[in-house]
């Protein structure tokens, strides 16, 4: 007689294919990503940086993925998920997203909220919140491009400005859906999928959650900017504070395009623009580089060690429950 407390035997499995696929198809995606990449040239700018500068852009890019749980500790209410287990599994979305085509990375997340008990629903509905979290956290910094003198080109600023009218947009549209939606009168799944998702956002609608949820944002784009002014100091490279905000602007703006695996390309041409009219072509080039490769490269062994450690902690419970 099987035990209640065991997982059933194709959960198991499924378990194991999906943990099997993951390190597969981060292993793959990591080698492709390096393949594409200009190492001479990203070895000749790293020779040339301060690594303590560049220590201190990938402890703040470390630490940025514990802001991210935290917005994600504030919407899950229901079921509670433990804090350390949250950093853990967003380590492990963020180096698959880092280093795979795009969504890998939400596939992580669903696949460990699932054993989690947060249904797939939830997840996705969350994470299109916390997506517009996280770019509602960037507009704070735009007033320094807006500000007299700012001495970024009139481009950078239309573009601020109109970033910030689509987010207030977005802002009333979640306003006006995350409020308490009535059960559906008829039967129907598109009907049901759509009143799971409008349940999911109950958090959402509460000020306190708003706000936690707002300022996890807002540390994690304070922390980005301080890893790409340190990595700017590393390489020597007079930016000022407008065009490091105009930086994150436009590798945020650059999200939404279809892109190889870890944003290359996409993401040195979102950087090079923005630092076209202050750099030189070499220059612009080394610091998109290097500023990409602290992104990715930390993210990489740190994420590999979380899908480790997150599994290792599922199996461990799942041998107490039994």
């Amino acid at each position: 007689m099987t035990s209640t407390g065991s997982p059933p035997k194709d959960h198991r499995t499924r378990d194991r294919v999906i943990r099997a696929l993951l390190f597969v198809a981060v292993g793959v995606s990591l080698t492709v990503t390096l393949w594409g990449m200009d190492l001479s040239r990203l070895g000749a700018a790293l020779k040339a940086a301060d690594w303590r500068w560049l220590l201190l852009a990938a402890l703040a890019n470390t630490a940025s993925q514990t802001t991210r749980a935290m917005g994600w500790n504030a919407m899950l209410t229901a079921p509670r998920i433990r804090f350390p287990l949250l950093v853990r599994i967003e380590f492990a979305a963020q180096a698959a997203a880092a280093v795979s085509p795009e969504g890998m990375g939400e596939f992580v997340r669903i696949g460990y909220l699932l054993r989690e008990g947060v249904t797939r629903t939830v997840t996705v509905t969350l994470m299109l919140v916390r997506k517009y979290f996280s770019s509602l956290g960037l507009v704070p910094f735009l007033v320094f491009v807006w500000r007299p003198g700012s001495g970024v080109p009139g481009w950078a600023v239309t573009v601020a400005w109109l970033y910030a009218a689509v987010l207030a947009v977005e802002t009333v549209l979640v306003v006006r859906v995350s409020r308490a939606p009535a059960a559906p009168a008829r039967e129907g799944r598109l009907r049901k999928v759509v009143f799971d998702a409008r349940t999911a956002l109950g958090p959402v609608r509460r000020p306190r959650v708003f706000a936690e949820v707002g300022a996890a944002a807002v540390a994690t784009r304070a922390l980005d900017f301080i890893a790409a002014a340190a990595v700017a100091r590393s390489l020597g490279l007079p930016l000022s504070v407008a065009v490091l905000v105009v930086v994150l602007l436009s590798v945020e703006v650059s999200n939404v395009l279809p892109t190889l695996p870890g944003q290359l390309g996409t993401f040195e041409a979102a950087v090079l623009g923005a630092t076209a009219g202050t750099l030189g072509q070499a220059e612009g080039l080394a610091f998109a580089l290097v500023l990409h490769a602290q992104q990715v490269l930390p993210q990489i062994p740190l994420g590999m060690i979380a899908m480790a450690d997150t599994s290792i902690l599922r199996n461990r419970s799942k041998r107490n429950s039994s």
